[in-house]
């Protein structure tokens, strides 16, 4: 087999202003943000979200060993809503989507020694929505957790960012997300489209601290292997868009993001 020409590189955070930080997101598609949640905010969902997985409900994903993951997060987890009043993601949202921005989803991701998952590169296509509409360009119809999910247009999903918040140190180690940059540009990939860019473009290990966050844009080729020591990986992925959908279609969660007054 011929030797791959790439390498997995890492990225070290580093803050940005909100023009840089725009700019990196249309040129790469994410960014990494160091520092956006203080440590007693992170100890605090830390406990919120474990007690969250204890109770059984329809939005659990689990397997023998446990939830390690929780759809619907705003729902199962009210609390969460605390956090999209929160100054250091509000600040970074306005920044890349303007102000009005505001959540059309949140879930919460884990790995643990009995969950240790990995995820083959893909882009995400879907969104969740209140009805089930029959609407031009709108298609591949799912349900997820008793919530109707459809893929949109190119020209809607590439408006929508994604704000990974880590509730852990997440290293190469522990299952870290890795992206191929710029491939968000490249509307949707087919597989074969897929494997190429692998081959083509170097891949970036998102190392982040506790507290700090990536943003993405769904269609960025992401990927993360299975952790290779036995750690906790907490994400609150959120996805946030600026836009409504074409009538009938409503978008299922709508909470405002916005700085306190």
């Amino acid at each position: 087999m011929e030797e791959r020409k790439t390498r997995a590189a890492k990225v070290s955070p580093c803050p940005h202003s909100a023009m840089s930080l725009s700019a990196d997101i249309e040129s790469n598609g994410f960014s990494i943000q160091p520092s956006v949640l203080e440590p007693e905010v992170v100890r605090r969902f830390h406990d919120l979200v474990d007690r969250a997985r204890a109770r059984s409900n329809l939005q659990n994903v689990s397997n023998s060993s446990g939830t390690y993951g929780l759809r619907n997060l705003t729902d199962v987890l009210p609390e969460t809503k605390e956090l999209l009043l929160h100054p250091g993601l509000t600040g970074l949202v306005e920044s890349v989507l303007g102000g009005g921005a505001f959540m059309v989803r949140a879930t919460l991701f884990d790995k643990t020694p009995g969950a240790n998952w990995g995820v083959f590169w893909h882009q995400d296509l879907s969104i969740a929505v209140a009805q089930k509409h029959h609407v031009d360009g709108f298609a591949a119809w799912t349900r997820k957790a008793d919530v109707p999910c459809v893929q949109p247009p190119t020209e809607l999903m590439e408006q929508i960012l994604a704000v990974r918040l880590h509730l852990d140190d997440c290293t190469a180690a522990n299952g870290a997300l890795k992206v191929l940059p710029g491939t968000h540009r490249l509307a949707r990939l087919s597989t074969t489209d897929v494997e190429a860019q692998q081959q083509q473009r170097p891949q970036v290990v998102c190392e982040v601290p506790a507290g700090g966050a990536v943003l993405m844009r769904p269609l960025l080729l992401h990927a993360s292997s299975p952790m290779e020591e036995p750690t906790s990986r907490r994400v609150i992925h959120f996805e946030f868009a600026g836009f409504q959908l074409p009538p009938p279609l409503q978008w299922k969660f709508q909470l405002p993001c916005q700085r306190p007054r």
